[in-house]
Parts: C-alpha cells; structure tokens; sequence
C-alpha cells in the first residue's frame, strides 16, 4: 500500500475519530444517550460485520486485499468506515460516560482532546509499521497474516454476539 496511502488512511481514521469524540461530548452533555433498544440493535449489527468480514478475510484473503488495491482515497474511505462504525459512537459514549468526571464537560473535553491526540499519534505509526512491514512479507506470509486476522476478528464477532445474547 506504501506510506503516503497508509498516512491518509490514518487520518481519515482519527478525522472519524474526532468526529465521535465530539459527538459523544455532545451527547453526554445534553444528558442523552442512546436508547438501550438502539445501542444493542448496533452491537447485533457490528457483531454479524466482524464475522461476515472475517470469514471473508479467513477464506478469501486475497478478495479484501484486491478491494485495498483499488482504494483511491484511503482518507475519505477510513474516515467513513470509522465514522460509520455500529459500535463506534456507543463506545465513546461508554468510555466518557464511566469516568469519574462525566458531569463536567470541561474534563470530558480535555480527556476527548487527549484521546484524539494519542489517535493522532497511534495511527500513523501503526500505517507506517504496516506499510514497512507489509512490503517486507511475502505474497503467502500476507496471506497467512490476513487468514489469521479474519479468523481472530470472527472470532471476536462471535464474542460480541453471545454477550448480546446471553
């Protein structure tokens, strides 16, 4: 994928990333939340995404990697992909919402602002370590890495689906 793509993928994470934060700001300040009807519909959803996704990648890994190959804007395709997460909002809310200074929409903020620079800083790195890391593999050591990857986030779809249903 290369650097330059891995940036701007990156930041179109953290762009989705600040767009939650303040929304979650937002929300807890006003004294809203989502609906619990609403937040666990969201988990059902994400949950079937990560096992669909990841049966996908685990079977068929060179199907996802053909998709990364024909990304354009990796900015605008992260910045939704993270934005338009199910369970995106509803974990920042959570997130806020569990501190001890949830009342105070100052700290709520500082600590948004904090969580966004650390994404700032995460992200890219991360982008880069892949791109280096990704050039380096060869064609069947990515196959085996994205295998992997699949399984493990079916495996987590799986966990989020018998914790919303048991």
């Amino acid at each position: 994928m290369g650097r330059r793509p891995a940036l701007r993928g990156a930041a179109g994470i953290v762009g989705g990333d600040s767009v939650l934060g303040i929304a979650a700001v937002a929300l807890l300040t006003l004294g809203t939340a989502l609906p619990a009807r609403v937040f666990s519909t969201t988990q059902l959803v994400a949950a079937a995404l990560l096992i669909a996704l990841g049966a996908l990648l685990a079977l068929r890994p060179t199907a996802i990697s053909d998709s990364i190959g024909r990304m354009h804007r990796p900015a605008r395709t992260f910045f939704l992909l993270t934005s338009l997460t199910p369970t995106a909002l509803g974990s920042w809310i959570a997130m806020l919402a569990a501190m001890p200074f949830a009342a105070d929409t100052t700290q709520l903020a500082l600590f948004t602002v904090g969580a966004l620079v650390a994404s700032t800083l995460w992200h890219p790195t991360l982008g880069l370590a892949a791109a280096a890391m990704g050039a380096r593999l060869t064609e069947g050591g990515q196959i085996r890495l994205s295998q992997v990857g699949g399984a493990g986030m079916a495996l987590l779809g799986f966990g989020l689906l018998t914790q919303q249903i048991g």
